[in-house]
């Protein structure tokens, strides 16, 4: 039988165990903030009718949506997003749900763009949206997330804020026409990748594009800006602002930015960017207000608010900065098959019935080669019961990052290993030895080494 060449696709990725288990620290401890501020999890289709998705990303997002005809000849799009979904999702069910409805989403999304670095084709967001509701609270509260997710991960950052309706503002009184408002928005919003002269010359048909972006521009605070563009309607970003300072968030985190635009159809409102310091490969999230999406589904108009965490980017720039030295899988401990295997089992079902995860050696294996499986997989402890330690109703305990080995009363082997969850800040050798407390001394061991 010719052999399939096991590849993948471009923009796709396996992941390692390692991976995972990176991967799944980072998407707790996003999910424990969503759930912290009272949003609660849904899941949507990944195959959808292409009506519910096309269109409603202008042209580029109407390029960059899988799309294709299934076997039944039904047009099938897969999400380019989780706001439209989650809109779709709403429009089915909002009699159902309270209103205001706070919901986060952690699901893949997928985008037929060129695959680079932070840019995949296959990728996760981590979205939360509350809908129902007009009011800046609910936009004030979104940010407070952001900064919540992005202090809680390390980073060096700001969170850039505008308002859709103060472009507006400013372009028509530009003399911009209505209908060009989302082109030239979408240009301004390549400004970080394109640059000033790339914007202007996508704006080359526009008159005043060299003054419109300078207006745009921030000055150097918050209220240096606010003061530039004292001629217009503030009033949405001054709120917002107030809310913020209500909030508890520090001016440190906000800035003000009138190029910020986000290029999306769909935002009428707020929006925001989670920019880092440590990052040169874009923005960590990003989201708005958006007042008709509903709409596109059913005759009620409902007001919404959300972000997205670009999965992908966090992790990689979790792993520049080297956030990841610590992680490890989820075995703690190593049982092997030394000399009695009923003994060895006995100790591995003790193990899981108190919690600890661990895992036995399924083979009667020399003990070299029983350790070089536990480096492998970085499990920090390896139990060992030879004739010896059973007879003194002992057991002996190998450290692996630091290759010592100490003998123990047997009957203080879990609490011995449970005390490693619990002290995670110390040293692995000085966790478990303050949990076990022997009342007879502790045995230096060297005979497995």
């Amino acid at each position: 039988m010719k052999k399939i060449e096991p590849k993948i696709l471009k923009g796709t990725r396996d992941f390692m165990p390692l991976d995972m288990a990176k991967r799944n620290l980072v998407m707790n401890k996003i999910r424990r903030i969503f759930e912290k501020f009272g949003y609660d999890q849904i899941e949507t289709p990944i195959i959808c009718p292409a009506e519910t998705i096309l269109g409603k990303y202008g042209d580029e997002g109407n390029r960059l949506t899988y799309n294709f005809d299934d076997a039944g000849g039904r047009r099938i799009a897969l999400p380019f997003d989780l706001t439209v979904p989650f809109a779709r999702y709403y429009a089915s069910n909002w009699q159902n749900l309270p209103k205001p409805f706070k919901r986060y989403q952690i699901q893949r999304v997928w985008r037929a763009e060129k695959p680079q670095k932070g840019r995949l084709r296959e990728f996760y967001q981590c979205d939360i949206d509350t809908i129902g509701t007009s009011n800046l609270i609910a936009d004030t509260e979104t940010v407070k997330v952001i900064i919540e997710v992005l202090k809680e991960l390390n980073f060096d950052f700001k969170v850039k804020v505008n308002s859709r309706r103060l472009i507006n503002e400013i372009l028509a009184g530009f003399g911009v026409p209505e209908e060009k408002f989302i082109s030239v928005i979408t240009a301004i919003d390549k400004l970080e990748k394109i640059g000033e002269e790339g914007v202007l010359k996508e704006l080359s048909e526009i008159q005043n594009s060299k003054k419109i972006l300078q207006t745009l521009k921030p000055k150097e605070t918050n209220k240096k800006t606010l003061e530039s563009l004292s001629k217009y309607n503030l009033s949405e970003i001054k709120e917002f602002l107030s809310n913020c300072k209500a909030l508890g968030i520090e001016d440190k985190y906000i800035e003000f930015d009138p190029c910020l635009a986000r290029g999306l159809d769909y935002y009428t409102g707020m929006v925001f960017e989670g920019v880092s310091k440590n990052s040169d490969f874009g923005t960590l999230c990003g989201g708005g207000r958006y007042d008709n999406l509903c709409g596109m589904f059913c005759d009620e108009k409902f007001s919404g608010v959300g972000v997205a965490f670009g999965f992908e980017r966090i992790i990689l720039l979790l792993e520049k900065m080297g956030e990841f030295k610590n992680v490890r899988l989820n075995s703690k401990a190593l049982i092997t098959i030394f000399e009695n295997k009923d003994d060895s089992l006995r100790i591995y079902s003790q193990l899981t019935a108190s919690g600890i995860n661990c895992e036995v050696y399924p083979e009667p294996d020399t003990i070299g080669k029983q350790l070089k499986f536990a480096d492998k997989k970085g499990i920090p402890f390896v139990i060992i019961r030879g004739s010896d330690e059973i007879e003194n109703n002992q057991v002996t305990i190998k450290f692996m990052e630091s290759g010592k080995q100490k003998t123990i009363p047997f009957n203080q082997l879990s609490t011995y290993l449970t005390n490693y969850y619990e002290n995670q800040g110390r040293d692995t050798e000085e966790r478990a030895v303050d949990a076990a407390k022997p009342q007879d001394p502790i045995v230096t061991c060297w005979r497995y080494s």
